[in-house]
């Protein structure tokens, strides 16, 4: 969790942030994201959301975050290089993957490999990792109110993060060591 890097994205120390990794484009799950955003930041005014990616919906949502009157609780890094995902990844406390279709997101293994809790829709891949109430939530696609409950959830309860975090870290430990892919190419 780098001071420097929260302070050039506007994070103060206080601020409980939501990250979200994904091209800024439809089925990304971003309208349920910006669905919720009012009650969340209504429940818990420290949430920030972390938008790590490109693409070309972002003038609509950075449009979108004013029209609520929320622009200060959306940061838009755009598009980064690989290798720069790891330190946003370090800077958030969960992350969200709310794609409608997807195989296993990369942002799941990544977030989950730095002890961040998920809550993802439970849609093609996500279950392979996000086991619910294990390394975060699943949701069903859709079910904002269970969105917004379990996000909450998280952003009041530091021990639960990070139980959710360990117990993600050692899966993502487990099933993506190089031996166990490598193994797993044999069988």
């Amino acid at each position: 969790n780098d001071p420097g890097l929260r302070k050039r994205w506007g994070i103060e120390p206080t601020d409980f942030v939501v990250g979200k990794i994904a091209r800024l484009f439809r089925l990304k799950g971003h309208d349920d994201l910006f669905s919720v955003a009012p009650r969340l930041v209504q429940a818990c005014p420290r949430m920030k959301f972390l938008l790590v990616g490109g693409g070309e919906w972002r003038k609509r949502f950075q449009d979108r975050a004013c029209e609520m009157g929320l622009e200060k609780h959306f940061i838009f890094t755009g598009l980064v290089p690989p290798e720069a995902v790891s330190s946003l990844v370090g800077i958030m406390d969960i992350l969200v993957h709310l794609s409608r279709r997807e195989g296993l997101a990369r942002a799941l293994p990544q977030a989950m490999a730095a002890s961040r809790p998920v809550v993802a829709f439970d849609c093609d891949g996500a279950r392979e990792v996000c086991l619910d109430n294990e390394t975060g939530f699943l949701v069903k696609p859709g079910d904002l109110s269970t969105l917004v409950d379990r996000l909450l959830k998280l952003a009041a309860d530091d021990a639960l993060r990070q139980r959710l975090g360990g117990h993600g870290r050692m899966l993502v430990q487990e099933q993506f060591s190089v031996q166990k892919m490598v193994d797993s190419q044999y069988e």
